[in-house]
């Protein structure tokens, strides 16, 4: 026989069986007494467990262990946030290579307030770095920088501060002499330099200290001399110090000088004006006595634009070669009476010189080596740079001021490839500017009073102090 049923039957049809088969069962059957017991002792357990602990994640390092937190997420947060610390100063976030992970626990809130991760705790076990960009010169880091942009902005800030195009000043290349490159890197965040931070270091140079031992008959100007620096060098490394100290035998001072990191080699030309100074004509008037002078008619200096090539390191002329010059205003020779000379003379004149003129001043300026060196000095009893110059120029007729920097402001500009005997080169050496001077005598050589250990000499254009310091050279 075949009986169908709906669903509503079926229904009723279960409930039915269920009612009768549960009839069957009595609650007081050990079986039904120990279901009805492990369920409450779990119940129990369970409330209990959950009533005595809290949830959090651990925070996994490198498979150990470094602390508690709230939830995954806070440790998430934790790790970005401190990543993100050690960057920010330079727009970046800090990386890690370490391994972390995070696992969901339950302990005991004591248990979790002893063992919650903090700050310092992550950030004394995280490893991190930064993504850079190093700036190297010939193979040597010098800067580490946070993008391949900034590095390409501070080496263009550096060549800016030496090379400043105008419209007297026509820049035609610039470029450097070491060979640079810029590559990524990963490096720790104090090694990380800000655009400002690596221009400042470029422009410092290396900076070395070392200490120096006094010796008699020392000066500043004699100590800058011998280590190739300048005297204001020299007083600055030495706190309080200035030119009237007096220094003592065995006496311990610092020397602080600094060499590039990088070097801006610079070409173009430049035009500017330069004064054109005067002749001085002189004539025997017997009317005077002698050794007495007088002036007839006053000169007065002209004026020219000169127009020159030049190639310069770090914005100092390395050579200068003269391309054309217009003179704007003609200088007026100044006319001198001079009396007799103990011997009797008819009349001694002197004008611009000429191939005769160059090689008597290069004669006189030989005759007086050896002859001692006295700050100040304008006589053969002793001279100071610029008084010899002043004092053997004057025996051929040529009145030149008497510094050094007023000599230097003076006469006619000449490259170093056109130097001719007798003209004055100059040079900075115990400050800057054209604090020394000297005569050109031909063959890279020239004669000066050079300091007070060694008087009138002749040195080297190519010694490597004199070749350091060159400044430039006039004509007269």
């Amino acid at each position: 026989m075949h009986l169908n049923f709906n669903w509503s039957q079926k229904k009723v049809l279960v409930q039915q069986l269920f009612r009768v088969n549960l009839q069957k069962i009595s609650w007081k059957s050990p079986r039904v007494l120990g279901s009805i017991s492990m369920t409450i002792i779990l119940t129990g357990g369970l409330t209990y467990y959950f009533s005595t602990t809290t949830s959090a994640a651990a925070v996994i390092l490198n498979g150990q262990q470094l602390g508690l937190v709230q939830n995954v997420n806070i440790g998430k947060n934790l790790v970005e946030t401190t990543l993100k610390q050690h960057g920010e100063s330079f727009g970046l976030s800090a990386k890690t290579h370490d391994q972390i992970t995070y696992k969901n626990v339950r302990v005991n809130p004591a248990v979790y307030l002893e063992s919650t991760l903090s700050d310092k705790t992550l950030e004394d076990k995280l490893t991190f770095y930064l993504e850079g960009y190093k700036l190297e010169a010939d193979g040597s880091v010098i800067a580490v920088l946070p993008s391949k942009e900034a590095s390409d902005q501070v080496l263009k800030d550096y060549q800016d501060y030496f090379v400043k195009p105008s419209n007297e000043n026509k820049v035609t290349t610039v470029n450097f002499t070491e060979k640079i490159s810029v590559e990524a890197a990963e490096v720790q965040p104090d090694q990380m330099k800000k655009t400002d931070q690596a221009l400042k270091m470029l422009i410092d140079g290396k900076i070395r200290t070392r200490d120096y031992t006094v010796l008699a008959n020392d000066s500043w100007w004699l100590i800058a001399r011998k280590n190739n620096m300048l005297t204001d060098e020299v007083l600055a490394s030495n706190s309080g110090a200035t030119k009237d100290t007096k220094l003592k035998p065995g006496q311990i001072i610092k020397l602080v000088d600094s060499t590039p990191y990088l070097t801006v080699v610079s070409q173009g030309t430049y035009s500017g004006p330069e004064t054109i100074p005067y002749d001085v004509v002189s004539k025997v008037d017997n009317s005077l006595g002698v050794g007495q002078t007088k002036v007839i008619k006053q000169g007065s200096t002209g004026s020219k634009v000169v127009t020159y090539s030049y190639v310069q390191k770090n914005g100092i002329d390395v050579s200068k070669q003269v391309l054309d010059e217009k003179i704007t205003q003609t200088p007026v020779n100044q006319v001198i009476a001079k009396g007799p000379n103990s011997r009797p003379v008819n009349v001694a004149f002197a004008a611009s010189r000429g191939s005769n003129g160059s090689s008597s001043i290069v004669n006189r300026a030989l005759s007086l080596q050896g002859t001692p060196y006295v700050f100040g000095g304008t006589t053969r009893s002793g001279f100071d740079c610029s008084g010899f110059t002043k004092y053997v120029l004057a025996s051929a007729g040529i009145s030149l001021p008497r510094t050094s920097y007023a000599q230097f402001a003076s006469g006619s500009l000449v490259g170093k490839n056109s130097l001719q005997p007798g003209d004055l080169v100059f040079f900075s050496t115990y400050s800057s500017g054209a604090s020394h001077v000297g005569i050109y005598i031909g063959g890279g050589r020239f004669v000066h009073a050079s300091n007070p250990t060694s008087d009138v000499k002749v040195s080297s254009l190519s010694e490597s102090f004199y070749a350091s310091r060159y400044l430039g050279a006039r004509r007269y």
